[in-house]
This record gives structure tokens, C-alpha cells and sequence, in this order.
């Protein structure tokens, strides 16, 4: 891990500027408004930046772990993040995946409820806990915005809740991989091209698969010419028609 100040002169563009994975191309998405459910910092976070520190974190690196006193909150500038919980038996079940622009952090109380995880090669904006509570508490757009996260998180983690508990093994794929394209882009369409930061392993870590189930469902989904995958951090949508059909139920 390595630190600089947010304030030192350093152009982000200096520090972000190479990608850990490429960015989606080739597809037809087109730019579009964050997918609902992902939280979009206002102009009251970024002005945060002022008193930020940029910390970096190599891939597999821990930037905090379950049950460490909650000291900062984040803002993941590059790369991508995977906030999870390690069970008893050695079992994980991973519960969000952060991506570019993402704030992570900032509602946990004393300590953190899950560890987070860089993905990728990562580039954080750090900010001290104690600060923002100052901040906070003078800044009633600040308090409207932190209480807007809460409740996207909250819908995230229902969505989940609902995917886990109801959807079969091909519903929870092709959710999985609209919500990635909406995530990404702005949009799931015709042709898309996915990008993902994350393998196998961590999809059927959050969508509560084995990696075999994982890797057989999307084969078949291959094989039936609803997906193409060119490499395995890849994805392309044939069928995005199918792909929503098999969520609804209807395939």
C-alpha cells in the first residue's frame, strides 16, 4: 500500500491514468446515468477531496479487514473492490463489488461489519472518520446525501437478499451480468461487451454458487449463443432479450 496527499500536486490522471482492466469496448453501450441502486457522489462529496488522502492497493491487498475500527471511509477512484465476509468453516460469501466512483465506509459505526478487498489494482481516496463527523454536522446537504447512500445500500442488499433466496442458478447469471453491464456503462443492450474486473471465483462467491456452477452455467448460456466469451474477465451479450426473459422467469 501506498499513500500520497490528496492536496500534494499529484494530477489524478498521474495516478489512475493505466487502468488494472480495460474498460468496456467494441459494444454498443453507450454513456448513460449510473444504473439505480449504485450511488453517484454530488458536488458535497467531491469538495471532500480537499482533506482526502490517495492511498493505493495492489491486487488481493486488504484495505481493511472485518472488525478493525472504522478510521476512514472511501472513495474508489480506479479499480475495482469486493466487500466480504470469511466464515467459520473457511467459506466467503462476498456481498457488494465497488467499482469506479463508488464510496465505501461511510456508514459503518465503530468498526467495519465486512473486510474489503482490492480486486484489482486500486486507487483510493482515503478521508479520516472523525472529520467527516465534523463536517457532517455542519453540513445538512452532506447529511442528505450520506442518508440517500444508506438507503441504496439497503435496496442493493435486498435486491441480493431476494437473488439469493428465490432465483435459480441461470436467473441469478443473467442478473448478474445485466447489473454488471448497467454498473459499467449506464446501460444493458444488444451486443454489449463486458468488461469484468472480477473471475469466476468471486461471482460464485457472491451469487452464492460453487465456481463449477458458475463456469457450467455460462457455457451453457454460450453454448445456446445468448453470450459469447471471448476470455474469462469477458463477456459479450447476444441476446439481451433471453438474458431478461431468464430473470422474468420466462426461459
Amino acid at each position: 500500500m501506498t499513500t500520497s496527499l490528496a492536496h500534494s500536486g499529484m494530477a489524478p490522471n498521474d495516478a489512475v491514468a493505466h487502468r488494472p482492466w480495460p474498460v468496456i469496448v467494441g459494444g454498443a453501450l453507450a454513456r448513460a446515468p449510473r444504473a439505480r441502486g449504485t450511488f453517484v457522489p454530488s458536488e458535497d462529496f467531491r469538495s471532500l477531496d480537499d482533506f482526502g488522502t490517495t492511498v493505493t492497493f495492489s491486487r488481493n491487498e486488504t484495505i481493511f479487514n472485518e472488525g478493525d475500527s472504522a478510521k476512514y471511509a472511501y472513495k474508489l477512484v480506479s479499480g475495482a473492490v469486493r466487500l466480504c465476509k470469511l466464515m467459520a468453516d473457511g467459506r466467503r460469501q462476498i456481498t457488494e463489488f465497488y467499482l469506479e466512483g463508488d464510496m465505501f465506509g461511510f456508514l459503518d459505526l465503530d468498526s467495519y461489519d465486512f473486510s474489503a478487498e482490492a480486486i484489482t489494482n486500486v486507487v483510493v481516496m482515503r478521508y479520516a472518520r472523525n472529520h467527516l463527523k465534523h463536517v457532517e454536522e455542519r453540513d445538512g446537504d452532506l447529511q442528505r446525501e450520506l442518508a440517500n447512500m444508506l438507503h441504496q445500500r439497503l435496496s442493493r442488499t435486498n435486491a441480493l437478499l431476494v437473488m439469493l433466496g428465490r432465483q435459480t442458478v441461470k436467473e441469478r447469471i443473467a442478473s448478474f451480468l445485466i447489473q454488471m453491464a448497467e454498473r459499467l456503462e449506464g446501460e444493458a443492450l444488444e451486443a454489449a461487451c463486458i468488461d469484468l474486473p472480477m473471475g469466476r471465483q468471486d461471482i460464485a462467491d457472491y451469487l452464492g454458487l460453487t465456481i463449477e456452477t458458475v463456469c457450467r452455467a455460462l457455457s451453457e448460456l454460450k453454448r445456446a449463443g445468448v453470450i459469447g466469451v471471448p476470455t474469462t474477465h469477458q463477456i459479450v451479450v447476444n441476446d439481451i432479450e433471453t438474458l431478461r426473459a431468464i430473470i422474468d422467469g420466462d426461459n
